[in-house]
């Protein structure tokens, strides 16, 4: 794999999780020869309750994207970043930044200018619609919302496990990626052109929460861009039966662009 553990490995989890969702793909790269660290996003860490809801209420995908900034070592050389859902968002905007050297990005959710390609996605836009003015809360994953759109290819043994870990997420973060067309601050603007460094676009055929067709559509606009679609794999495909082969086609591919 010539030189290319030089490059540390930043891993960014998705909403309602911490560093321990991406413990599979931390494993990876650990045994491949690199110096990893995955982030926990302030308040993430927190245990449940009032006091966690409370810090959570008004956390922005912006202050993560400062978490991940002080996480990178800037005497180092450039990371790749392994970014799960939202945390492929925050790896395009860091690449955007020119931060890092590589982007290996699963099943990203949206950035700004992406709209929804099929209508389990529109219907999970209806669900928080239904919700009022999530933005102003600390938003839970319900079981069965999850179990439908996240987890829906895994053992239900393994889906309680990984619910009964998820905890609360700003629910500003939430409207921020999937009503971004309203957000002022218009926190998830990635300009295609300012990014150059390779990226690597995952995206689980099976995953309901951002389909394959949009996650195709987000790809395209980078000219650095690769994809591929992983058959049968859903939205927390790091938990899938066919993540190692993926792990190790993901290896396979940064030695071919770094």
């Amino acid at each position: 794999m010539h030189d290319l553990t030089r490059h540390p490995v930043l891993l960014l989890h998705g909403t309602n999780g911490a560093a321990w969702t991406m413990e599979n793909a931390h494993r990876v790269f650990d045994e491949a020869g690199f110096t990893c660290h995955s982030l926990t996003y302030r308040a993430h860490d927190l245990p449940p309750g009032p006091d966690r809801d409370a810090q959570m209420i008004g956390l922005s995908i912006a202050d993560y994207l400062d978490d991940a900034r002080q996480a990178i070592d800037s005497d180092a050389p450039k990371p790749i970043v392994v970014g799960h859902s939202l945390g492929a968002v925050l790896a395009q905007l860091l690449a955007a930044e020119d931060r890092i050297a590589a982007g290996v990005l699963i099943n990203s959710s949206i950035v700004n200018g992406m709209l929804p390609t099929t209508d389990l996605e529109r219907d999970l836009g209806k669900m928080f619609m239904s919700a009022g003015a999530f933005w102003n809360k600390a938003m839970g994953q319900d079981f069965e919302l999850l179990a439908q759109f996240g987890l829906n290819t895994l053992p239900e043994p393994l889906q309680h496990q990984i619910h009964e870990r998820l905890d609360t997420e700003s629910g500003r973060v939430l409207f921020e990626f999937m009503f971004w067309m309203y957000d002022v601050n218009q926190t998830t603007l990635v300009e295609p052109d300012a990014v150059s460094c390779p990226l690597l676009f995952l995206s689980g055929t099976k995953d309901r929460a951002v389909s394959t067709s949009t996650a195709r559509a987000m790809a395209a606009r980078y000219a650095s861009a690769d994809f591929r679609a992983v058959e049968g794999a859903c939205h927390y495909m790091q938990y899938d039966s066919q993540w190692p082969q993926v792990a190790q086609d993901v290896l396979g591919w940064l030695s071919e662009r770094l």
